[in-house]
């Protein structure tokens, strides 16, 4: 068993507004400890977004969404040195990025929010394969099937128009490109994708709707959504598949503020969702990591600079672990590696 001893959380900060303002970066964290520890800056405007991992943990992909270009950017960081080795220029904001599974780490997918595409990019070489156009205003995550086969596109939309589709996307040229599919029509603002480790279902996080809605991968059509107090943000299944965790924040129906995680009984047909397990009020719940043997999830909290430990057996809440003293940090993305 893999405990928090021998672990290290990698954090995204998409902008450090204290002593390197406007500076995004990365900051490990040992969980161990819970110190928060030198972070790793990505440069001025970088706008680091999402952090993937190699499965040695020596090496991570980041996204950065708000470069000082017109378009945003991928980097490759050892993690031993903190060093940056190379950035490559994807598409316009550049949110979401994620390996493409039994291509061995080496393609990887990124959706482009404003470029309105999904960008191919090789791993290996540092150097773009495919730029996908995909419909609708805001592709915003990207998500593969376990066989590598379908990668499923969430389109949040805009500001003024809320995007409402999934659109599938065919593999093809061994992760360097793909053939769209038809859309699904899901809930308002879907943030998030999250596929079983079975490959049946995807469920889909509806910002906008406050509410999840399941998808059946075989016939890509979409099930009755289950319906939430709050506006989920992301949501991340368990490594033994049983269970998904969904950060939720944002306001419930009544208007009143929320900040939460729910969890997801994946093995009830259908999933079902349980009572919210409440964190510090203002931590605005927005991404989840769980730990390899799926005892401990962490909760990235965006409104505070921190990370909520969660024990999953019981949902019980954990010490609070100080990320960023900086109140004003864009704290988003994790990844959580085992300790080299």
């Amino acid at each position: 068993m893999t405990t928090s001893a021998s672990l290290l959380a990698y954090v995204t900060n998409a902008q450090d507004n204290g002593a390197s303002a406007g500076v995004g970066s990365v900051i490990p964290v040992d969980l161990a400890t819970g110190k928060a520890l030198a972070p790793i800056p990505m440069g001025e405007g970088s706008g680091t977004n999402c952090i993937i991992v190699t499965s040695d943990g020596k090496t991570a992909f980041v996204s950065n969404e708000f470069s000082n270009a017109s378009d945003g950017t991928v980097s490759k960081i050892d993690l031993a040195s903190g060093t940056v080795l190379w950035s490559v220029t994807v598409g316009a904001e550049p949110v979401d990025i994620e390996f493409v599974p039994n291509t061995n780490e080496t393609w990887a997918w990124v959706a482009n929010y404003k470029g309105g595409a999904v960008t191919t990019v090789n791993l290996a070489d540092g150097k773009v394969g495919t730029t996908i156009s995909v419909p609708g205003s805001g592709a915003n995550t990207v998500a593969f099937t376990p066989d590598g086969k379908t990668c499923y596109v969430a389109d949040w939309g805009t500001d003024s128009a809320a995007g409402n589709i999934v659109t599938p996307i065919q593999v093809t040229g061994d992760g360097a490109s793909g053939t769209v599919q038809p859309s699904i029509t899901v809930g308002l603002n879907p943030n998030w994708v999250a596929i079983t480790r079975d490959g049946a279902t995807a469920y889909v996080a509806n910002k906008g709707s406050r509410s999840v809605t399941p998808i059946d991968v075989a016939t890509n059509t979409a099930g009755t959504p289950i319906e939430l107090t709050g506006q989920p943000i992301q949501i991340e299944i368990s490594p033994d598949g049983k269970l998904a965790y969904i950060a939720v924040a944002g306001t419930d129906v009544a208007g009143n503020a929320i900040d939460a995680v729910v969890p997801l009984d994946l093995t009830s047909r259908p999933a079902t969702a349980g009572p919210a397990i409440n964190v510090v009020a203002g931590t605005q719940p927005h991404w989840i990591a769980f730990t390899p043997d799926g005892a401990r999830a962490y909760i990235v909290g965006n409104g505070n600079g921190t990370l909520t430990p969660i024990t999953v057996a019981d949902n019980t809440l954990g010490e609070l672990i100080i990320v960023s003293t900086d109140r004003a940090a864009d704290i988003l993305g994790i990844a959580i590696v085992a300790a080299s």
